[in-house]
Parts: structure tokens; sequence; C-alpha cells
């Protein structure tokens, strides 16, 4: 049984547009829930590349937004627990080619290469 709000964590199955398809499984490696982590479950900032963040296989940790028990379905959230993705964060962060990073850390570059 998973509840609203409970941490976990999930295996990564599939990557599409939208979203992030992914399984959880019990300690014994029982299914218990096939879950979705939608694009707007990533970041409150543009993602411009879902890959960015994750691979097919990866284990991440989430948190729960609904579970359906009798459908063995999960709405799952990543940026709940990643606050450096969130507005409004003390850690600004913009998309680079590889993801996203800090914006002070890219600021701090420039300003040592000039």
């Amino acid at each position: 049984m998973l509840n609203k709000g409970q941490i976990i964590n999930a295996k990564v199955t599939s990557i599409v547009n939208y979203g992030v398809f992914s399984e959880v499984y019990t300690e014994d490696g029982e299914l218990i829930a096939k879950g979705l982590i939608h694009i707007s479950e990533l970041s409150d900032f543009f993602v411009r590349d879902i890959n960015s963040f994750f691979a097919i296989g990866d284990v991440i940790e989430v948190q729960v937004l609904e579970f359906d028990a009798p459908k063995k379905q999960v709405k799952l959230s990543y940026k709940a627990l990643h606050p450096e993705l969130l507005k409004g964060s003390e850690n600004k962060i913009q998309e680079t080619g590889d993801g996203f990073s800090r914006l002070e850390d890219s600021i701090d570059d420039s300003i040592n290469n000039n």
C-alpha cells in the first residue's frame, strides 16, 4: 500500500515527451504499481529534454501524489524532493545543454574566465 506524501524508490521504465513511466516494487521484488512522473512534476522550470534528468533503468527517489490500488497506478513527483527545481527557491538554476545548473555557478565561471 502506498500513501500520499510517502517517499519511495521507483525504477524508470520509459521516457516520453510528457513524462517518465516507472515501476514501484516491494523489497522482495514484487510489483506494487506502475507510475507516471508527469513533466510538470519534474521541475517548475521549462524542461527541454526529459532525458537530461533520467535514463531507463535508473532508480530514483520520488514522492507519491496519488495511488489507485485497484488499478495499481501511482502518480509521482520528483520536484517535491528537489527544492532547487522549484520556482522561488534560493538556488536559482538555468537550463544548459546537459540539463540544469545553478545560475551562481555560471556567473562564477564567467567572471573567472574574464
